[in-house]
Protein backbone atom coordinates (compact mmCIF):
# COMPACT_ATOMS: atom_id res chain seq x y z
CA UNK A 1 0.00 0.00 0.00
CA UNK A 2 1.18 3.26 -0.76
CA UNK A 3 0.91 6.05 2.07
CA UNK A 4 1.95 9.76 0.43
CA UNK A 5 4.55 11.22 3.11
CA UNK A 6 1.56 12.85 5.32
CA UNK A 7 1.74 10.23 7.90
CA UNK A 8 5.75 10.23 8.00
CA UNK A 9 5.65 14.32 8.46
CA UNK A 10 3.12 13.68 11.25
CA UNK A 11 4.86 11.10 13.23
CA UNK A 12 7.86 12.98 12.52
CA UNK A 13 5.83 16.06 14.14
CA UNK A 14 4.80 13.52 16.98
CA UNK A 15 8.52 12.87 17.70
CA UNK A 16 9.20 16.14 17.96
CA UNK A 17 6.89 17.53 20.04
CA UNK A 18 7.11 14.80 22.44
CA UNK A 19 10.84 15.39 22.79
CA UNK A 20 9.97 19.15 23.41
CA UNK A 21 7.58 18.63 26.37
CA UNK A 22 10.01 16.42 27.71
CA UNK A 23 12.63 19.23 28.08
CA UNK A 24 10.18 21.46 29.54
CA UNK A 25 10.49 21.32 33.38
CA UNK A 26 7.36 21.77 35.12
CA UNK A 27 7.96 21.41 38.55
CA UNK A 28 5.74 20.66 40.97
CA UNK A 29 2.06 20.29 40.40
CA UNK A 30 1.32 23.78 42.48
CA UNK A 31 4.26 25.42 40.61
CA UNK A 32 3.31 24.45 37.41
CA UNK A 33 -0.94 25.14 38.01
CA UNK A 34 0.58 29.02 39.03
CA UNK A 35 2.67 29.50 35.79
CA UNK A 36 -0.16 30.66 33.60
CA UNK A 37 2.27 30.76 30.41
CA UNK A 38 3.56 27.16 30.84
CA UNK A 39 0.23 25.58 31.63
CA UNK A 40 -1.58 27.22 28.12
CA UNK A 41 1.89 25.82 25.88
CA UNK A 42 1.65 22.59 27.60
CA UNK A 43 -2.25 22.20 26.90
CA UNK A 44 -1.69 23.53 23.17
CA UNK A 45 1.12 21.24 22.52
CA UNK A 46 -0.77 18.13 24.28
CA UNK A 47 -3.80 19.11 21.91
CA UNK A 48 -2.14 19.59 18.75
CA UNK A 49 -0.09 16.06 19.47
CA UNK A 50 -3.48 14.68 20.00
CA UNK A 51 -4.77 16.38 16.47
CA UNK A 52 -1.35 14.76 14.85
CA UNK A 53 -2.89 10.91 15.96
CA UNK A 54 -6.47 11.66 14.80
CA UNK A 55 -5.16 13.09 11.38
CA UNK A 56 -2.89 10.29 11.27
CA UNK A 57 -6.21 7.63 11.87
CA UNK A 58 -8.01 9.44 9.23
CA UNK A 59 -5.77 9.49 6.65
CA UNK A 60 -4.78 5.48 7.11
CA UNK A 61 -8.55 4.98 6.67
CA UNK A 62 -8.60 7.15 3.54
CA UNK A 63 -5.97 5.37 2.15
CA UNK A 64 -7.53 2.51 2.90
CA UNK A 65 -11.08 3.74 1.10
CA UNK A 66 -12.90 3.29 4.94
CA UNK A 67 -15.15 6.10 5.38
CA UNK A 68 -14.15 7.71 8.98
CA UNK A 69 -16.57 6.74 12.07
CA UNK A 70 -18.61 9.43 14.60
CA UNK A 71 -15.57 9.95 16.53
CA UNK A 72 -12.08 10.04 16.79
CA UNK A 73 -12.24 6.57 19.64
CA UNK A 74 -14.13 5.15 17.16
CA UNK A 75 -11.46 6.03 13.81
CA UNK A 76 -8.94 4.23 16.94
CA UNK A 77 -10.78 1.35 16.80
CA UNK A 78 -11.51 1.10 12.98
CA UNK A 79 -7.51 1.88 12.51
CA UNK A 80 -7.18 -1.01 15.15
CA UNK A 81 -9.16 -3.40 13.22
CA UNK A 82 -6.77 -3.04 9.78
CA UNK A 83 -3.79 -3.89 12.06
CA UNK A 84 -2.37 -0.51 12.48
CA UNK A 85 -2.54 -0.30 16.18
CA UNK A 86 -3.17 -2.09 18.90
CA UNK A 87 -4.76 -1.93 22.18
CA UNK A 88 -6.91 0.92 21.20
CA UNK A 89 -8.64 1.24 24.25
CA UNK A 90 -4.55 2.40 25.38
CA UNK A 91 -5.32 5.96 23.54
CA UNK A 92 -8.70 6.57 23.97
CA UNK A 93 -8.32 9.07 27.47
CA UNK A 94 -5.68 10.94 25.59
CA UNK A 95 -8.03 11.29 22.29
CA UNK A 96 -10.99 12.58 25.02
CA UNK A 97 -8.38 14.82 26.72
CA UNK A 98 -8.46 16.44 23.27
CA UNK A 99 -12.11 16.54 23.73
CA UNK A 100 -12.07 18.28 26.71
CA UNK A 101 -9.64 21.06 26.03
CA UNK A 102 -11.07 21.87 22.86
CA UNK A 103 -14.85 21.75 23.84
CA UNK A 104 -14.23 22.36 28.01
CA UNK A 105 -11.54 24.06 28.01
CA UNK A 106 -12.49 25.93 31.16
CA UNK A 107 -12.63 22.81 33.38
CA UNK A 108 -8.57 21.73 32.21
CA UNK A 109 -7.25 21.05 35.33
CA UNK A 110 -3.76 21.67 35.49
CA UNK A 111 -3.23 18.62 37.77
CA UNK A 112 -4.14 16.54 35.24
CA UNK A 113 -1.90 18.26 32.41
CA UNK A 114 1.04 17.62 34.68
CA UNK A 115 0.08 13.96 34.80
CA UNK A 116 -0.31 13.95 31.09
CA UNK A 117 3.35 15.50 30.53
CA UNK A 118 5.06 13.32 33.54
CA UNK A 119 2.98 9.93 32.93
CA UNK A 120 1.14 9.59 29.65
CA UNK A 121 3.38 10.59 26.85
CA UNK A 122 4.31 7.15 26.56
CA UNK A 123 1.08 6.06 24.98
CA UNK A 124 1.87 8.82 21.99
CA UNK A 125 5.65 7.15 21.91
CA UNK A 126 3.47 3.91 21.75
CA UNK A 127 1.29 4.83 19.14
CA UNK A 128 3.96 6.27 16.65
CA UNK A 129 6.17 2.97 17.35
CA UNK A 130 2.76 0.95 16.45
CA UNK A 131 2.12 3.10 13.63
CA UNK A 132 5.82 3.28 11.80
CA UNK A 133 6.19 -0.64 12.58
CA UNK A 134 2.90 -0.82 10.22
CA UNK A 135 3.30 1.74 7.64
CA UNK A 136 7.31 2.84 7.18
CA UNK A 137 8.14 -1.15 6.84
CA UNK A 138 6.07 -0.25 3.52
CA UNK A 139 8.47 -1.06 0.69
CA UNK A 140 6.96 2.40 -0.58
CA UNK A 141 10.27 5.19 -0.65
CA UNK A 142 8.29 8.02 -0.49
CA UNK A 143 5.80 6.74 3.08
Amino acid sequence: MKYNGIIAKKLSYLKDQLAELRSWELGTVEDFTYDFMKRRAVERMLQVCVEAMIDICEHLLAVQDIAPGETSVENLHKVAELGFIEEPTRFESIVRFRNLVVHMYESVDPAMLHDIVQNRLGDIDTFVTQIESQVMDDDTPDA
